[in-house]
């Protein structure tokens, strides 16, 4: 009689066990657009996040006073960046190259958080002026609104101005493919995915994919980079967050 009590009591108790184990798989997922079981699930967003603006972005703020050493005029931003450097007042200490103006004053490797995409000189001048221009990336996804522009002179840097953004732990892993985040902004604008174009955001590139910074929340001061697609329709830009699917912003292809 003991031996059927317990035997009965295990059975109960591998039946609870079950019940709770499925009814976890149901629950859906907190909003990463990722269900439990991993697959992607995509959200409902009838109007942008920000569909009111996003606020002043605390990287974009006027900058600190002038720092003067030796010569070198730095302007910071409100984090401590640096947005603007100049050699013209000694150039004997300037960099001439742009790594060593990334390594020795930004603390900062050229090759792996930034990408040279022009590169030209202005021969007409009568002292010729070089201009390199840098788009930050991180882990190979650029930064749509970040980097640095290199001017130089008888090979010596003679200023530089820009902004660099801190990124911590980034997930550049897209939750879902760039067709569905065009059927996702497709769908939002009411017309055929074949309408909705991908590549053009940004002057010299045609990555889809991309780094943007946003406010954590609505109303947030604080900002974080958020990886996003880039994407534009016949009048309307967007950016779709890249790992839940939902309209971040969007903005006319025109201006009045």
């Amino acid at each position: 009689m003991k031996k059927n009590k317990v035997l009965w009591l295990c059975v109960l108790l591998m039946l609870v066990v079950g019940m709770n184990s499925c009814s976890s798989d149901d629950v859906p997922g907190d909003g990463s657009g990722r269900e439990s079981s991993g697959e992607f699930v995509e959200p409902v967003n009838d109007e942008p996040e920000f569909s009111a603006g996003t606020g002043q972005n605390p990287n974009h703020e006027s900058v600190s006073k002038t720092a003067e050493s030796n010569g070198i005029e730095i302007m910071r931003d409100s984090y401590g960046g640096i947005k603007w450097i100049s050699f013209l007042g000694n150039s004997d200490v300037a960099p001439a190259t742009a790594k060593d103006l990334f390594g020795k004053y930004m603390k900062l490797d050229l090759d792996e958080n930034f990408r040279l995409y022009r590169q030209e000189t202005e021969d007409w001048m009568e002292n010729p002026l070089t201009i390199e221009c840098y788009q930050q990336q991180y882990k190979g996804v650029i930064f749509y609104s970040a980097g640095y522009n290199v001017r130089f002179r008888h090979g010596k840097v003679t200023d530089c101005n820009g902004l660099f953004v801190k990124i911590d732990n980034l997930d550049v892993t897209p939750a879902f493919d760039l067709q569905k985040a065009k059927e996702i902004f497709a769908k939002y604008l009411k017309v055929s995915v074949e309408e909705i174009g991908s590549g053009n955001m940004m002057a010299w590139f045609d990555d889809a994919l991309m780094i943007v910074e946003f406010p954590v929340s609505k109303d947030s001061s604080q900002w974080a980079p958020r990886l996003v697609y880039g994407l534009s329709g016949k009048m309307e830009y967007a950016f779709i967050d890249a790992h839940t699917g939902r309209i971040l912003q969007t903005w006319p292809t025109w201006i009045n």
